[in-house]
């Protein structure tokens, strides 16, 4: 869980280092609030334990990116060697939920 408090501090290297550029455009045309960062990065951390990894082996945030379907339900999208160890290990579904409310964010991540 992460406190939206600490993410006012915010900075473009943050940004920069943890979502593409595609995210990043995403999250500046829906003015997303702290919040609903932080649950996009809290998303991308459980797709790293649910690989059971941390960032070893040239995994990057960059590599996992959080996206929503016009319904509103969150997906993510794998890239590189991120994208590789989850095929290695036989991950062909991710099921993801994102939740945030009163200064707090939370994500959970399956790997089916």
């Amino acid at each position: 869980m992460a406190e939206v408090e600490q993410l006012l501090l915010l900075s473009d290297d943050f940004l920069d280092r943890s979502f593409t550029e595609r995210e990043r455009d995403i999250l500046t045309e829906i003015a997303a609030s702290p919040e609903r960062i932080a649950a996009r990065f809290a998303a991308k951390e459980a797709v790293l334990k649910a690989l059971q990894t941390g960032f070893s082996n040239g995994l990057s945030f960059l590599d996992i990116e959080v996206f929503n379907h016009p319904s509103g339900a969150p997906y993510v999208i794998l890239h590189g060697p991120t994208r590789q160890l989850s095929d290695s290990l036989g991950v062909s579904r991710w099921l993801i939920s994102l939740s945030h409310d009163g200064g707090k964010a939370i994500a959970s991540v399956v790997a089916a």
